[in-house]
């Protein structure tokens, strides 16, 4: 699991929360506080090797956007996604 915020100057710009490849942090970028009133997009991901595809590892994300409001409490933007969407 891993964050980073979402605004006007653009996808990314700002404080990290870790990253998929590097979980125990960015030095630097995740030094920094926090800010009220801004958005953040939270992100799942997960692999794991499918013994009926010859062990090939099938990879899983998932990404929801929260804010920071002015109180300083995260909270969801839209309710966050617990069911798969089958797209045929």
């Amino acid at each position: 699991m891993y964050t980073h915020p979402i605004n006007d100057f653009g996808h990314g710009a700002g404080p990290l929360v870790g990253l998929w490849d590097r979980q125990e942090g960015v030095p630097g970028r995740c030094d920094v506080t926090l800010l009220p009133s801004t958005w953040f997009s939270i992100e799942l991901q997960a692999s794991t090797a499918v013994p009926e595809w010859g062990g090939q590892k099938v990879r899983s994300a998932q990404e929801e956007d929260a804010i920071l409001g002015p109180e300083g409490r995260m909270r969801w933007v839209l309710s966050r996604q617990s069911k798969y969407h089958l797209v045929k």
